[in-house]
């Protein structure tokens, strides 16, 4: 704050008793607006993203992967077809690092940064890629 404000609101000012109330009706207006500023331009309190739940998960691997990892024998040993398919992993041992997407495998194939792009011929869209990720990111819990 400035020193006419600070000294609007201290009360010690040269200004007569009859401009004191305005000077402080000024001086709170400008902290007003200022502080109303900083939320429409995307400075006030961040959003917490929703969370996912696994359910969301699975429908993204029913809708999108299932068709290839699912069975006795899936791919690299890869069956989504269920929670405790997914966390056991495949031929390379566990895909999911919860926590820490960016370490996960899983996370790493449907982002194109691992060995190959998942679903090869379909990439995910971004919007199920950010679900996965939020997920991962919360622990990639079953709930």
């Amino acid at each position: 704050m400035d020193s006419i404000g600070a000294l609007a609101l201290s009360g010690t000012t040269t200004m007569d008793s009859n401009h004191k109330p305005v000077a402080l009706v000024t001086v709170t207006t400008l902290i007003a607006v200022v502080g109303l500023s900083a939320f429409a331009f995307g400075q006030g309190p961040k959003k917490k993203a929703p969370a996912v739940t696994y359910k969301q998960v699975q429908a993204i691997f029913d809708a999108k992967c299932i068709m290839c990892h699912k069975g006795a024998h899936p791919p690299a040993k890869m069956n989504l077809e269920s929670y405790a398919g997914v966390m056991k992993g495949n031929d390379d041992g566990a895909v999911i690092a919860a926590g820490h997407p960016e370490k996960s495998l899983l996370y790493q194939l449907i982002t194109t940064t691992g060995k190959k792009l998942m679903p090869p011929k379909n990439p995910l869209p971004k919007a199920d890629i950010a679900k996965i990720s939020t997920w991962i990111k919360a622990g990639a819990k079953n709930k």
